[in-house]
C-alpha cells in the first residue's frame, strides 16, 4: 500500500468519524467551547461540519492521487 493512499484514507476516515461526533467536540474541547462562546453553538456546529467535510475531501483526493505531495 502506498504512503499517500494511506494516509489520505486515515485522514477521509478520522475526519468522517468527527463529522460523526461533532457535538462532542464542541462539548468536551477546549477549543470547540471556545469557539462555541465566540459565534455561538448553532454556528459553530456548521465551521466545524465543514472543516470536517474539508477534511474528508482532501483525504479522498489525496488518496486518489488527484492531490500529489510535493517532492523535495
Amino acid at each position: 500500500m502506498n504512503e499517500r493512499i494511506l494516509i489520505g484514507a486515515l485522514t477521509a476516515i478520522l475526519c468522517a468519524w468527527g463529522l460523526w461526533s461533532d457535538r462532542w467536540f464542541l462539548e468536551e474541547t477546549r477549543k470547540g467551547r471556545a469557539l462555541a462562546r465566540r459565534v455561538g453553538p448553532d454556528v459553530a456546529v456548521w465551521i466545524l461540519r465543514a472543516l470536517f467535510f474539508c477534511g474528508i475531501l482532501f483525504g479522498l483526493l489525496l488518496a486518489t492521487g488527484i492531490i500529489r505531495p510535493v517532492r523535495w
